[in-house]
């Protein structure tokens, strides 16, 4: 159980001076003294998803973006647990509809309870964090938030109304997981950047990142869920393809293949076809037609633009620090770049 907050002298040190590692210790004893603040019953399901791990990306995107000219750092770890809400609320509702059995290694909500509990207190997630941001002095932070969740919401309902759609274009695509992970990515650099009182300059800056920066990540978690191993990373795998989520993997399949095949391919993948033969011909055209490096050659492609536009923030240790933060990405990549075929038959 995380120390709590209440016992921690934060008053007497200022964001600037700690690290990243430092100011996630904070923000979990924060984030759990929060979780308190809920209804019992409620608290306490909100524990076993809210503190069950995870990288915390966006309260880092906050922090990088906020720390450098914030005086104190409550405020950040306020506005970072608004974002984390959001997010873990997503997962939640995400892995009812995935029908996902783990996450972060432990059994998913909805599989120890039942999944009417696990919608609501997704939709307890998304409130309790829109209640925690109108307590900030004006509304910017409580409009953020809002049209970030609004935007996270329509990314996954397009990605739905678009399973088993084979002929989604790549654009098409990266629009849909511009909203759905750009998003909150996005929102978390703004209202870090809005909180130290950034130029309006900067904070379009680091708009642009976040979305650039949350398009990569989803376009690297697509890739966890068709390339990784289930000993590696601490979720179900496979589920995209299961449900019929058209992702890069699959978009990069049918675009390398002749018409005859590809609605040969497409008519199987369809009907849902989970004969084991069928999966091992998908294996099979992923190898023969360079699938793999054609997924990792554009995730590279992309990065660098999340590169490009973090060295090109007019404000040098913002920029540096947002440079260090994607680079602390290559190892988790490199390493899921030797996976060389698609787990398919993961959830057989």
């Amino acid at each position: 159980m995380p120390t709590p907050y209440s016992s921690i002298n934060s008053h007497l040190w200022n964001s600037s001076s700690f690290s990243t590692s430092e100011y996630l210790q904070v923000f979990e004893c924060y984030l759990n003294d929060l979780l308190d603040k809920l209804d019992n019953n409620v608290s306490d399901l909100a524990k076993q998803v809210v503190l069950n791990g995870g990288k915390r990306i966006r309260p880092v995107l906050v922090f990088l973006c906020g720390s450098r000219n914030s005086e104190f750092a409550e405020n950040l770890l306020k506005a970072s647990s608004v974002i984390e809400l959001v997010h873990v609320a997503t997962l939640v509702h995400d892995d009812i509809l995935d029908n996902a059995s783990i996450r972060r290694g432990n059994p998913t909500l909805h599989s120890l309870h039942t999944k009417h509990t696990s919608i609501l207190l997704g939709d307890a997630l998304f409130s309790f964090a829109l209640e925690i941001a109108t307590t900030f002095p004006d509304t910017t932070v409580c409009r953020i938030v809002a049209k970030a969740t609004r935007e996270t919401c329509s990314g996954e309902i397009d990605q739905n109304l678009f399973v088993n759609d084979f002929e989604m274009s790549p654009d098409k695509y990266y629009s849909i997981i511009k909203n759905k992970t750009g998003a909150l990515f996005s929102a978390s650099c703004a209202i870090g950047a809005h909180l130290s009182g950034a130029s309006s300059i900067v904070m379009d800056s680091v708009c642009g990142f976040g979305n650039s920066l949350g398009l990569n990540y989803q376009i690297y978690d697509d890739l966890v869920d068709t390339f990784g191993n289930k000993s590696s990373f601490d979720k179900t795998l496979g589920t995209d393809f299961a449900s019929g989520k058209v992702t890069l993997p699959i978009i990069k399949l049918l675009e390398s293949l002749s018409g005859e095949e590809k609605n040969s391919v497409v008519n199987d993948l369809s009907q849902k076809s989970e004969n084991v033969d069928f999966l091992n011909y998908i294996r099979e055209l992923f190898g023969k037609n360079n699938i793999h490096h054609a997924c990792f050659d554009e995730l590279e492609k992309q990065l660098a633009i999340s590169k490009s536009i973090a060295s090109n923030i007019p404000d040098t240790f913002l920029s540096q620090s947002l440079l260090n933060f994607i680079s602390s990405f290559d190892s988790k990549i490199d390493s899921l770049s030797k996976n060389l075929f698609p787990n398919l038959l993961a959830l057989n």
